[in-house]
């Protein structure tokens, strides 16, 4: 049987084909994909190394007692025994927003947001919630509708866009997977229609300890069972060269003491080990990690708890992100977490009940920094059946757009990019994820530096470059290159899509084109430029700052 046949069969008849048993370092894994040594993501970037950690908040986070609107009256109101004071519970006060505090565990994440390391998204949800862990996060992982179910993960599917044809027939030794998940359970995140997508591991393997199995042959003219059983023993094979080439890295340790007894601290450890022996290779491979912590589901002891639980987040993201910037790796690295779902306003006496909309994170040196989007509203009126309102504009598939669009893609063609965007959330050839195909990128990432050019104009494809300076607050110069005569319309977007203004409307010439734009009529914030021509269109990203 081959390799594909089995996956598409597996799939149709339901088989947990990415949660067969293999080992790592003598732990539980199971295999998610094959991928040879290639090179890193060809289709949007040559030299994109840029990478994702995903730090899944299992349970359903208290976003109000997280991030706390203690100035706010009606969250004493709604909260009488779990409401936290800014005096009493050492609450930790955004410097830039005075409404708001940390947790007073959240000592680590704190500090990140005073070094403009943190973006805080505010009220991610999305409309007729499910309140179930089980489908919630199932909604989370696949990306859907509430009302459509999906056999594959938004990652998943981003990464086979991303890889077509995948997976090969054998993978060469010295491989690295395409995705790393910590833990003994599989993620559906990483499920694509082709099969899994990388490897989970309990823990590091290291070179003395790489895993290693000695199988029985296969018989000659086997049966469809032995047929079965050998597609097992290639899954096994295939992660057993994963293991190698995770145990034989280059790096083997850390520049900072990470903190003890803390696992989620002990998966980002190896995380950053990980980055840093692909870069050194010149190519990074594994683009994905997920991390899992948890329970977060506080209907009882919420303040003790919840307190252990933030206070070993933050003091494991605040040791990872020391740890990247010693390395010198920071700028290639952002984090982001996700849970199933907030909790409800109103306590239920010592903890509270699953909810709604609640805040995120996204950590990294390239994130614009702060808040993003209003303070929770606590009225009645804004409440929806006791619950809180999410913001549409960060629907939580907006959250994931802008984290490919702005982060896993960027430097390739935005036309490029928004049909894949379009193709991982809303539809492809393999079903339908929502009725929605307008997402929005937000607009919470420093514009990156494009590749060089080639020297000479007339040889390039359509080209537009970062705008310099960048960040803006007067004038600023925009450079492109046409690889044909035509008509050409360069206009100011911003994050939602809406045309700000037009600078060029006319009919160009084919070579390098130059313009300036007076930036100072804009507000603070981040924008799009798109060049629209008849050959494409491309669009870069902008920063004003007044």
């Amino acid at each position: 049987m081959k390799r594909r046949d089995f996956l598409k069969t597996g799939l149709k008849l339901g088989v947990a084909v990415n949660t067969l048993p293999v080992l790592i370092g003598g732990r539980p894994v199971r295999a998610l994909g094959r991928s040879p040594l290639r090179r890193a993501l060809e289709t949007t970037s040559a030299n994109n190394n840029k990478v994702l950690v995903i730090v899944q908040l299992q349970g359903g986070n208290d976003g109000l007692n997280c991030l706390v609107p203690y100035t706010d009256s009606l969250y004493k109101q709604l909260r009488p025994t779990l409401g936290l004071d800014k005096t009493a519970d050492n609450l930790l006060v955004l410097p830039d927003h005075n409404t708001l505090a940390f947790h007073g565990a959240m000592t680590g994440l704190s500090t990140l947001y005073a070094e403009s390391k943190v973006a805080i998204l505010q009220n991610v949800g999305y409309a007729t919630p499910s309140l179930s862990h089980f489908r919630g996060t199932d909604i989370w992982n696949t990306a859907t509708d509430p009302s459509i179910y999906a056999s594959t993960g938004w990652i998943g599917r981003y990464l086979l866009s991303q890889n077509p044809g995948y997976p090969p027939q054998t993978i060469p030794s010295g491989s690295w997977p395409l995705a790393v998940e910590f833990g003994n359970a599989l993620s559906n995140l990483f499920l694509a229609q082709t099969g899994g997508m990388g490897v989970a591991i309990n823990q590091m393997p290291t070179a003395s300890n790489p895993s290693t199995h000695h199988y029985d042959a296969i018989p000659p003219n086997p049966t469809t069972q032995y047929n079965e059983l050998a597609y097992v023993r290639i899954i096994q094979e295939e992660t057993e060269i994963y293991a190698q080439t995770i145990g034989g890295r280059s790096v083997s340790s850390n520049n900072v003491t990470y903190p003890t007894g803390n696992a989620l601290a002990t998966d980002f450890a190896g995380i950053a080990q990980m980055i840093k022996s692909q870069i050194d290779l010149g190519q990074v491979q594994t683009k994905i990690y997920l991390v899992t912590q948890g329970s977060y589901d506080t209907h009882s002891n919420e303040l003790t708890g919840q307190a252990k639980l933030l206070g070993a987040l933050s003091d494991a993201l605040l040791a990872f992100q020391q740890d990247l910037e010693a390395f010198g790796i920071a700028d290639q690295v952002a984090i982001m977490t996700y849970s199933e779902f907030g909790r409800r306003p109103k306590e239920n006496g010592s903890g509270t009940d699953h909810g709604t909309a609640a805040p995120h994170f996204v950590i990294s040196t390239q994130v614009i920094p702060g808040v993003h989007g209003s303070d929770p509203k606590l009225d009645t009126n804004s409440l929806i059946a006791g619950n809180l309102a999410y913001d549409p504009q960060h629907e939580f598939r907006n959250v994931y757009t802008t984290m490919l669009n702005e982060w896993l893609m960027e430097g390739g063609s935005q036309t490029q990019i928004d049909s894949d965007i379009r193709s991982i959330l809303t539809a492809d050839t393999n079903g339908t994820y929502s009725t929605n195909s307008n997402w929005t990128s937000l607009g919470i990432f420093k514009a990156q530096p494009q590749q060089a050019v080639a020297a000479d104009p007339n040889a390039m494809g359509l080209t537009l470059m970062e705008n310099y300076p960048n960040p803006a607050s007067g004038l600023t110069t925009i450079e492109y290159a046409l690889p044909a005569s035509g008509p050409v319309e360069l206009g100011i977007f911003s994050t939602s899509g809406a045309e700000l203004e037009r600078i060029i409307d006319q009919r160009q010439e084919a070579g390098l084109q130059r313009v300036s734009f007076n930036t100072s009529r804009l507000a603070s914030g981040a924008y799009i430029y798109r060049l629209k021509t008849a050959t494409g269109e491309i669009a870069q990203r902008m920063i004003v700052e007044h």
